[in-house]
């Protein structure tokens, strides 16, 4: 019989192979992502595609703290920029709209009319409650087989890479980010997104939501 001491050392050293193990695959996972994504990623040096329509990937305007979001302040401004130096007719700003309390679509249009965008160019996806939603609504929903999406460079190679995966021919405008050391905890959240979006995409096939009927974008 093994003597409890030797027991405890064997069960650690398989935690520590699953814990290694699970660590590599994170890691695999996210830089596959990124490469995968990397070939269809654009900023304000790089524009070489034309598209009709952008996609703003929603956040909250605000910070628990009551400051301003730097994440959603980079969205609109690169979405602004984008629709007023580049050849995008319209924009869609799509996010959770959970409560009348809190909806992401109804600010963002707010802040880009703020930034001198034409309401008449905006259109609201009120069912953006994920990033798979966003993407395949702009598609299902809106008609959009083509299209910029919007958000800091670590969203938009995901989006991106959901978007290639359902035949979607998208691209990722870079917005300008949060340095790490600033925001550790939304960078590290990332790399947990992107597994589960493997698990959507190739294990649990999830689609959105909410689709509804159609509202073509013409």
């Amino acid at each position: 019989m093994l003597k409890k001491s030797t027991l405890y050392k064997k069960l650690i050293l398989v935690v520590v192979v699953v814990i290694t193990t699970f660590v590599i695959l994170l890691i695999g996972l996210n830089n596959l992502v990124s490469e995968k994504s990397k070939p269809y990623l654009l900023d304000k040096e790089n524009i070489n595609v034309t598209c009709k329509t952008g996609l703003v990937l929603g956040t909250s305007r605000y910070l628990i703290s009551g400051g301003t979001n730097p994440y959603f302040k980079y969205r609109i401004e690169a979405a602004s920029d984008l629709i007023k130096n580049h050849n995008i007719e319209f924009i869609i700003v799509s996010g959770d709209n959970r409560t009348k309390a809190y909806n992401e679509p109804k600010v963002m249009r707010k802040a880009l009319i703020e930034k001198g965008v034409s309401s008449k160019r905006i259109v609201m996806d009120y069912a953006g409650l994920r990033t798979l939603d966003s993407v395949i609504r702009t598609k299902k929903v809106f008609g959009q087989e083509r299209f910029i999406i919007i958000s800091q460079k670590f969203h938009v190679e995901r989006a991106v890479y959901i978007a290639r995966y359902h035949g979607i021919e998208a691209y990722g405008y870079i917005a300008d980010d949060v340095p790490i050391s600033k925001d550790y905890y939304t960078h590290l959240r990332e790399v947990f997104a992107r597994a589960k979006m493997f698990l959507d995409l190739y294990i649990l096939k999830t689609s959105p939501k909410h689709l509804g009927k159609e509202e073509i974008i013409k």
